[in-house]
């Protein structure tokens, strides 16, 4: 993850499109596109480098704002579940939030679309018949804004 900016512009998002391929650079099902709006921001460069990672940038068409609905879900996800809780003190600041938000996302946060399973989950946890209050195990994420049960292995 990159940090974040007050100013973006096109190096700043050319070094965050870098860092997404990097990151998904050794997933099995890699990108095959990737959706943009018609910003000026996403510039010959950010468009040479994803070719180059053969990946094909596709630009939105004009007035298509429900086009964009994934992102904008996530971003009003981030917001009301996190973001709206903090002060932050600073750009670090932020970054951390950020950060810790998007790794309880991926890891922990149950998907709809997935089954009710984390992103990274393979497979559903095996399923139990009683658990008893000593079992479980609280994780806190966010400074116990956000709460994970889980059960303690026996």
């Amino acid at each position: 993850m990159t940090p974040s900016t007050r100013r973006p512009d096109s190096a700043w998002v050319t070094e965050q499109t870098k860092v997404f391929v990097n990151h998904v650079a050794n997933r099995d099902e890699r990108p095959t596109c990737l959706i943009h709006d018609r910003d000026t921001k996403f510039s010959v460069e950010f468009k040479q480098f994803l070719k180059n990672k053969d990946i094909q940038p596709k630009r939105l068409s004009i007035r298509s704002p429900n086009l964009n609905v994934r992102i904008e879900r996530f971003v009003q996800t981030i917001k009301y579940e996190a973001l709206n809780h903090f002060i932050a003190f600073g750009q670090r600041h932020l970054d951390y939030l950020v950060s810790e938000f998007v790794d309880y996302y991926n890891k922990h946060r149950a998907h709809s679309s997935r089954e009710h399973l984390p992103p990274c989950c393979a497979e559903p946890p095996p399923e139990f018949e009683t658990i008893k209050l000593n079992e479980i195990h609280c994780e806190e994420h966010l400074g116990g804004l956000i709460k994970s049960y889980k059960r303690i292995a026996a």
